[in-house]
This record gives structure tokens, C-alpha cells and sequence, in this order.
């Protein structure tokens, strides 16, 4: 009864307004004293959202007009584990989305690159922002892929960038094998060092967790050509986003050649995978323009499959959002002769 009370006594506190955050836990929930609570002139300075990876904030949508470096200062003070703030000028586009030079440094010192070290749920990786994509918010759809893999699995990560999705599956599932593909060298030398400090993590719950994985460098296409046919029991294929015309509102292929070619990797019966795909908030729940795709691309390959869930996996742009459809592989259905 003494720790509900106290539990009871702190969710009182959080309708004092006046306090500030003091830390930051491994989850990314911030609390601060009263004497660090932001001013007014800060808070109207701070955006509504910003992104932490490791111990930096990326801003993507700034108001006009809004001093860039009090709005650094004013989320550093607010959260005392972030040491820099950054923005992101464009969107990111390409097989190996790189940021480049559309991220740049608004508060903090000077770090070049400008690399971090990200922990999620027990599992650190090592993330270089200039030079390759991540998303801290997709943390629980991770989580989420992680408890539907079963013991013995063979699993594939494809387009894995610095390895979080892979490790995570690693170390948090007895999966046999879980292999990364990724094309950006980059990506591939930021998820290298990850699996070195998994190797030493001696919290992960499943061991062996960095003798499991397997990083593979290379275009996804040919290297699933060298892949043995029918040899992975899941697939996680979560693809880039090839520009504006990518999606609901344009024309593009909706990756049609990667789930051509990964569908024949998959087991025959029962193999699973989470493919993403890009869709506006009218399609969603039912995307139907995604099943269809998945449905038709199986069909020309003599496969049928059968639709298990699709995801709400986070918005990417003002009413777009990163679905996720889960589907596996099913017995052909033959019409009996007549």
C-alpha cells in the first residue's frame, strides 16, 4: 500500500506545470526540477515535436521565424542527456537514405561526424546522422516484431541500416539466425560496432545473441538471388521510400521488385513477413492498394498468401503513414475438377 501511495502522490505532481525536467531514463521520459523549468519566451521557442537519438535532438518542422539556437538551448535545457540539436532541412529519399548535408547543428558543440550511441530497450547501436537513417520512434513496432518471433526461426532484415531491427531480434528472441542486409557502407560499419557491443552486453536476455546475427553488405536484389529458395521462416522488409511519388499519390512500383524477389525466400507453408509500405490515412486500415499488391505479386509466382495484420507503424508526412502488413505464405487452394 506504501508504494501505491507513492505512486498516487506522483501522478499528483505531474499537474504542477511548473516543473522542469532533471533526467532522462532509458525510455526517454523526461523530468526537471523547478529551478531548470524553461521560461516562458522557451517554451513558445520549442517545437511541438523533435526526435532524440542518443544524445541528440532532430528537429524536422520549425515555425518561421523561430530563433534556431534558443530552441536549441531551450530543449537542452529540458533534457539534460541531449548535448546537441540538430535540423533536418529535407526529407529523406533513396535506397540508402543519407541525410548528408540537409542535417545541420543549431545548438550545441561541434561534432564531426556527428555520430551517437542510442539505446532501446537494453540494446545500444551506433547511429552516424549524416550519413544514415533512423528512427527512434519506431522502437515499439521493433518490439512488436520481436514477440512474434518463435525459437528455431531463420530470420532476413532487409534494408537493416545500422542494425537495430537485426539486433533487437537477437537479442531478444531465440531465433537461430537472423541476417542483415544493407547497401549504404556506412549503415554497414555503424551496425559492425553495434554487434561488437552486443557481444558485450550482458544484459540481453537470449545469448549468444551477436554469434547469431550475420551482416551482409550489398543491393538486397542480387544479394537475395545467392539466398537458398524457400530457406528463411520470416522476412522484415521495411523499404526506403523512393521519393514524393512513392505512395497513395503517385505512380511508383510500391517496391514491387523486392517483394517479387524476397517471396520465393520465404518457407513454402507458414513463412512470414512484415512487409512496409507507405499509405495515406483514408487507406488505412484495410490498404487495400497494399494487399492487392502483395496478393497479385504472389499469385504470379504460384504462391498465395494470407493477410494476418496490418500495422499502423508511425506517420512519415501530414496524413502518410508507414504501414506494416504482416502476411505468410499459404497452401494453393486447387478447385476440385468438375
Amino acid at each position: 500500500w506504501s508504494k501505491i501511495q507513492r505512486f498516487v502522490e506522483a501522478i499528483r505532481d505531474l499537474n504542477d506545470s511548473k516543473k522542469g525536467p532533471i533526467d532522462n531514463d532509458d525510455d526517454g521520459e523526461e523530468y526537471y526540477k523547478q529551478e531548470d523549468a524553461p521560461t516562458d519566451r522557451e517554451q513558445q521557442q520549442m517545437p511541438r515535436g523533435y526526435e532524440v537519438i542518443g544524445d541528440v535532438a532532430v528537429l524536422s518542422n520549425v515555425p518561421e521565424g523561430v530563433n534556431l539556437e534558443e530552441t536549441g538551448r531551450a530543449i537542452m535545457k529540458r533534457n539534460k542527456a541531449i548535448k546537441i540539436c540538430a535540423l533536418r532541412n529535407n526529407r529523406l529519399e533513396g535506397t540508402e537514405r543519407r541525410p548528408g548535408n540537409a542535417l545541420s547543428i543549431i545548438a550545441g558543440p561541434s561534432r564531426s561526424p556527428l555520430m551517437t550511441t542510442h539505446q532501446e530497450y537494453g540494446v545500444r547501436c551506433v547511429v552516424d546522422l549524416n550519413n544514415c537513417f533512423f528512427s527512434a520512434r519506431m522502437g515499439p513496432e521493433r518490439l512488436r516484431i520481436c514477440q512474434q518471433v518463435a525459437r528455431g526461426e531463420r530470420v532476413l532484415v532487409l534494408f537493416s541500416g545500422v542494425g537495430m531491427d537485426a539486433m533487437q531480434i537477437a537479442a531478444r528472441t531465440e531465433a537461430s539466425e537472423v541476417v542483415s542486409v544493407e547497401l549504404n557502407p556506412i549503415a554497414v560499419e555503424c551496425a559492425t560496432l553495434g554487434k561488437r557491443m552486443l557481444e558485450r552486453n550482458k544484459t540481453v536476455k537470449c545469448s549468444g545473441a551477436a554469434s547469431r546475427l550475420t551482416i551482409l553488405e550489398g543491393d538486397a536484389l542480387e544479394l537475395m538471388k545467392t539466398m537458398d529458395i524457400a530457406s528463411f521462416h520470416r522476412i522484415i522488409a521495411p523499404r526506403p521510400k523512393e521519393g514524393d511519388q512513392d505512395g497513395d499519390i503517385g505512380s511508383g512500383d510500391g517496391g514491387v521488385q523486392y517483394l517479387a524477389a524476397l517471396l520465393p525466400l520465404l518457407r513454402a507453408e507458414g513463412g512470414e513477413c512484415h512487409w512496409y509500405d507507405f499509405a495515406s490515412v483514408h487507406e488505412f486500415p484495410k490498404c487495400e492498394r497494399t494487399c492487392t499488391l502483395i496478393q497479385s505479386t504472389a499469385a504470379q509466382l504460384d504462391r498465395s498468401v494470407e493477410i494476418n495484420h496490418i500495422a499502423n507503424a508511425g506517420s512519415i508526412a501530414k496524413r502518410q503513414l508507414r504501414i506494416c502488413v504482416d502476411f505468410r505464405l499459404v497452401p494453393l487452394t486447387t478447385s476440385p475438377p468438375s
